[in-house]
């Protein structure tokens, strides 16, 4: 994989992640492309090897190898459909778009220029997830009765970059609709969700929540129940566990397990959390634009299409709001 030309396009949080990543390994040429052009120089002049390009498009014309999208969400359907466009492999972040038609429609367009478009789900590429699911494909729980989801940031982020992404069902749990089925190997059969603002009360002007949760159905009967929260200021959470007719598996449970313990996890972020993830990925997306095999934790736009389908039909729950209790 020596030389390989990589853009970096969005030069935040992941960007600069990636960067520092594949600048460590040494054999990569960076070229770092943001809205920000000062953001996009200072992450080139920290790397041993990297350029600035000022658009997408002369990023192109330049040539590359490959691309890594870590912009808004906003802006992944144009940039990713310009990249493919230009047969360039493409890892973008998720989702792939926040509209089930356009996610489907770049992803008939990669296949049929048989461009690699790959959806950051580093969550498939976390040991403890990834030991997880193969252990209960291999059968140790026997029948799996019930899978419990947790998701909550630290700090919640800016107002103005949930514009840009979409509601807590969209933007953090989307990840978790993606792990129900991929942790499982099932399709989502049933939806039904509630949400609050209450840490937040001005995330209700946007139709937002910061507190969520989601009980999904599998198509094998599996019942699935997923919390989410915009503020866990102990730490960032993220959890699973899958409860089957031979016992229970736990990924990601950091904090203290005595009775009646307070919960205090151990990171402050994805990416802290999910560093080891994130390395793991665009190592294994690299190996296949040098050639090499496609490896089966790969998030495609399929999974994406299929996470947001959930996450639009969580959203659309809870806004209809639940049945009262009767008196």
């Amino acid at each position: 994989m020596s030389g390989l030309v990589i853009g970096i396009v969005g030069c935040g949080q992941i960007g600069a992640m990636y960067a520092d990543h594949l600048d460590a390994l040494g054999p990569y040429h960076l070229v770092c492309v943001d809205i920000d052009l000062e953001r996009a120089e200072k992450l080139a002049r920290s790397a041993t090897k990297a350029t600035v390009a000022g658009t997408v498009e002369e990023l192109i014309d330049r040539g590359c190898d490959a691309a890594l999208v870590t912009s808004a969400t906003s802006s992944h359907p144009a940039l990713v459909e310009a990249l493919v466009e230009a047969d360039i492999p493409v890892l973008c972040e998720k989702p792939l778009a926040t509209d089930l038609d356009e996610t489907e429609r770049l992803g008939t367009l990669a296949e049929e220029r048989e461009v690699p478009v790959w959806v950051g789900f580093q969550r498939h590429f976390d040991p403890g997830f990834a030991d997880l699911r193969a252990r209960t494909a291999a059968g140790q729980l026997g029948r799996v009765h019930l899978l419990r989801l947790v998701s909550h940031d630290m700090v919640p982020p800016p107002t103005a970059r949930l514009h840009e992404s979409g509601t807590i069902f969209t933007d953090l749990m989307l990840h978790d609709f993606d792990l129900a089925r991929w942790l499982t190997g099932r399709s989502v059969e049933q939806v039904s969700a509630d949400g609050g603002a209450l840490s937040r009360p001005e995330l209700a002007e946007i139709d937002d929540f910061d507190t969520a949760i989601a009980m999904l159905r599998l198509d094998d009967g599996t019942l699935a129940v997923l919390t989410a929260g915009r503020w866990q200021p102990l730490g960032y959470d993220v959890r699973a566990e899958i409860l089957g007719e031979q016992g229970n598996l736990l990924a990601g449970a950091d904090q203290a397990q005595e009775l009646g313990a307070q919960i205090t996890p151990h990171h402050r972020g994805y990416w802290d959390r999910f560093a080891t993830a994130y390395r793991a990925q665009v190592d294994a997306f690299l190996v296949e634009v040098a050639g090499g095999t496609h490896h089966p934790a790969a998030g495609g736009w399929r999974d994406s299409h299929a996470a947001l389908r959930c996450a639009l039909a969580a959203e659309r729950s809870a806004r209809a709001g639940t049945t009262p209790m009767a008196p």
